[in-house]
C-alpha cells in the first residue's frame, strides 16, 4: 500500500514537471505534528502576551483571537484546497507562479517567495528572541539577577544552532520529534491551564475578561483594535508548514492538505483555551501592568502571570515546560525557512534549460546520466596510490577513506587532514 501511494506521489509531480528528489519519510500524521508544533500557539502567545496586555488588553486580546483565528482557518481552507492539486516542495511561491498567468509568473513567484522566506526568517529570529527571554524569566525567578543584553543574544545566537544542527537529521528522524512535540505540547498546555484556573488565587470575572481595555500605546484607540490582531497573526504563522514538506509526505495531495486545516482548527481551540486561562488569572489589568513593570517585572507578562496565580516552584515548573515548547517550536519553524525551495528543472526554468545544454554540448552528459555517473563504482583508474607503503585504494560507491600524512616518530600531522570519497 505505501509503495502504491508513494508511486502515485511522484506520478503527480512528474505531471507538474518535477522529478521526485527528497526523501519520502513523512507520514500524514508527521505532517499534522510538523504544522502544529511550527504553529506552537502555547509558545507563540506566551512571548506575545505582553504586546496583546499592553496594546489593547484583555478585551481587545481574547476578541482578536476568536476573529484572528476564523480569518485564518479560512485562508487555511483556501491554502489547502490549493496544496491538493499542488503537492510541491516550492509550496506557495510555486502556487503564486501556476495561479497566474504565465508572462507573470516569474514575478509572482519572487515576490511570494521572498516575503514567505522573510517572514518565516523573522519567525526563527522571534522565536530565539523569545526563548532567550524566557530562560531569562527563569533566571530572575530564580532570584537572580537578569541577564544582559549580549548575554541574551548569546542564547538566542546558541540555540538557534543548535536547531540548525538537528535540522540536518532526516526527515522522519525530525518526523517522530514532531510527534513527541504534539504530545508535549498538549500536555503543557491541560497542565498549565488547570493550575491557573485551580489554583489563581483571585479571578477576573467573565465582564472584565471580554469588555476590560487597556492602552498603553499611545494610539487611539480604534488603531490600538486593529494592530492588536498582530499578536494573533504571529501566533498562527507556520500553519503552511506542511505544504513546504509535501515531497517529503506519503500520500502528499491528501496528507498536506489535511495537516493545515487540523492545525489551524486546533491551534485556534487550544489557542483561546490557553489565552482564557492567562487572562482570568489577572483580576486587574492595570494593576497587573503596573505591579510587574520596571524591577518588579520577569520582562515577561506570561511568567509574571504564572507567578501570580501559584507559589514560586509552582510557577517555574510552568516556565520549564514553556521554554520546552520553545524549544520545538524552533526547531519545526527554522526547518520550515529550509524548506522554502523547489527543484528547478529545465520544464520549469528557460534559463535551466539553457545551461543544461551547454552543458550536454561541451560533456556529452545530461542530468540523469551525470547522476548515474556520479553514482556509480569506478571500474577503470581513480585509485589513491601511497607510494611510501607499495599500496593503492580504489574508489567505492558510497564509501570514503581519511588518512594524515606522519612524522618519522609516527605522530600524525593533523594539519594535513587528506580524504577521498564516492557519495
Amino acid at each position: 500500500m505505501t509503495q502504491k501511494i508513494e508511486d502515485a506521489d511522484i506520478r503527480l509531480l512528474e505531471e507538474m514537471g518535477y522529478k521526485q528528489e527528497l526523501y519520502r519519510g513523512f507520514s500524514p500524521f508527521m505532517s499534522f505534528a510538523f504544522c502544529f508544533t511550527a504553529v506552537n500557539v502555547l509558545a507563540s502567545i506566551s512571548i506575545g502576551f505582553t504586546y496583546s496586555l499592553t496594546t489593547g488588553g484583555s478585551g481587545v486580546t481574547i476578541w482578536a483571537w476568536v476573529i484572528g483565528s476564523l480569518f485564518t482557518i479560512l485562508i487555511g481552507l483556501s491554502l489547502a484546497e490549493i496544496c491538493s492539486v499542488y503537492p510541491s516542495a516550492g509550496s506557495v511561491y510555486h502556487w503564486a507562479g501556476q495561479l497566474v498567468p504565465v508572462k507573470h509568473a516569474p514575478l509572482a513567484s519572487f515576490i511570494c517567495g521572498w516575503f514567505n522566506f522573510l517572514g518565516n526568517f523573522a519567525g526563527d529570529v522571534a522565536f530565539a528572541s523569545g526563548f532567550a527571554t524566557i530562560v531569562n524569566a527563569a533566571i530572575i525567578m530564580g532570584g537572580n539577577d537578569s541577564l544582559n543584553i549580549g548575554a541574551q543574544v548569546g542564547i538566542g545566537i546558541g540555540i538557534t544552532f543548535v536547531w540548525a544542527v538537528q535540522n540536518a537529521l532526516r526527515i522522519d528522524q525530525q518526523g517522530w520529534l514532531n510527534n513527541f512535540a504534539v504530545f508535549f505540547q498538549l500536555g503543557s498546555a491541560i497542565t498549565i491551564v488547570v493550575v491557573l484556573f485551580s489554583m489563581a488565587p483571585e479571578r477576573a470575572t467573565a465582564r472584565d475578561v471580554f469588555t476590560s481595555t487597556y492602552n498603553g500605546t499611545g494610539f487611539s484607540f480604534p488603531y490600538v483594535c486593529v494592530i492588536s490582531i498582530l499578536s494573533t497573526l504571529f501566533s498562527f504563522s507556520g500553519y503552511e508548514a506542511g505544504a513546504h514538506l509535501a515531497e517529503e509526505t506519503r500520500g502528499a495531495s491528501r496528507a498536506a492538505p489535511k495537516g493545515i486545516v487540523g492545525t489551524c482548527i486546533c491551534s485556534a481551540i487550544t489557542g483561546f483555551v490557553y489565552l482564557l486561562a492567562l487572562l482570568f488569572s489577572i483580576p486587574d489589568i492595570n494593576n497587573f501592568i503596573m505591579n510587574n513593570s520596571g524591577d518588579n517585572s520577569t520582562q515577561s507578562f506570561t511568567t509574571d502571570a504564572y507567578q501570580a496565580a501559584v507559589p514560586y516552584a509552582g510557577a517555574l515548573a510552568l516556565t520549564i515546560l514553556l521554554i520546552i515548547n520553545l524549544y520545538f517550536a524552533g526547531m519545526s519553524s527554522l526547518t520550515v525557512t529550509t524548506r522554502i525551495g523547489a527543484w528547478l528543472n529545465d520544464r520549469v526554468s528557460p534559463a535551466v534549460a539553457r545551461l543544461s545544454r551547454l552543458i550536454g554540448a561541451v560533456t556529452n552528459l545530461t542530468m540523469e546520466t551525470a547522476e548515474d555517473l556520479q553514482m556509480s563504482d569506478v571500474e577503470f583508474g581513480g585509485a589513491t596510490i601511497f607510494l611510501a607503503v607499495d599500496g593503492h585504494i580504489v574508489p567505492k560507491k558510497r564509501s570514503a577513506v581519511f588518512w594524515y600524512n606522519m612524522f618519522a616518530s609516527g605522530e600524525g600531522i593533523i594539519l594535513t587532514g587528506l580524504s577521498n570519497s564516492i557519495d
